[in-house]
C-alpha cells in the first residue's frame, strides 16, 4: 500500500495544520510580549529598591547629619553676621542666604531615616522644619522662599 503524495494532499494537509500553526505563533508572540512587560517591571522595581537602599544606606544618613550640623554652623555664623551690622542691604541679603541654608537643613532632615538626630539638632530641626522646608513660625522664615 503505497501512499502518493500529490498537490491534493499537500494543500489539504497544510490547511489542517495552518490553524493550528497560527495558533501557536500567536501564543509565542504573547509569550514574548507578556516577558518583554514583565521585564520592564522587573528592572523599574529593582531600580527603586536600590534607590531604597541607597537613600537609607549608612553612608548616605551619616553624610546627611553632617551636612545638618554644617548647615546649622553656617546659620549662626549668618546670625552673627546679622548682628554685627548695620547696612540694610547686607542684613537683607544675609537674611535671604540664612533662610536658604535653613531650607536645605530642613530639607536633609527630611531625608534622615533610622537613628535620630542628636538632641539638639532634632531640637532645632522641630522648632524650625515641617515636612522639609522651613516651618512658617521659625525665625528663619522668609515668605516666598522653599
Amino acid at each position: 500500500m503505497s501512499t502518493d503524495i500529490t498537490p491534493g494532499t499537500v494543500m489539504s494537509g497544510f490547511w489542517r495544520w495552518f490553524g493550528v500553526g497560527l495558533f501557536t505563533l500567536i501564543i509565542l508572540a504573547a509569550l514574548i510580549l507578556t516577558g518583554w512587560q514583565a521585564g520592564w517591571w522587573f528592572a523599574g522595581q529593582n531600580a527603586t529598591r536600590e534607590a531604597h537602599l541607597i537613600r537609607n544606606g549608612y553612608s548616605n544618613q551619616q553624610t546627611l547629619r553632617e551636612q545638618i550640623t554644617q548647615q546649622i554652623a553656617n546659620i549662626d555664623t549668618l546670625t552673627t553676621q546679622i548682628a554685627a551690622t548695620h547696612d540694610r542691604n547686607l542684613i537683607s541679603a544675609l537674611t535671604a542666604q540664612r533662610a536658604a541654608v535653613a531650607g536645605i537643613a530642613c530639607q536633609d532632615a527630611a531625608g534622615v531615616t533610622g537613628d535620630p538626630l542628636p538632641a539638639q539638632q532634632a531640637q532645632w530641626v522641630t522648632v524650625n522644619c515641617a515636612a522639609g522646608a522651613v516651618r512658617p513660625g521659625s525665625r528663619f522664615y522668609q515668605a516666598g522662599t522653599p
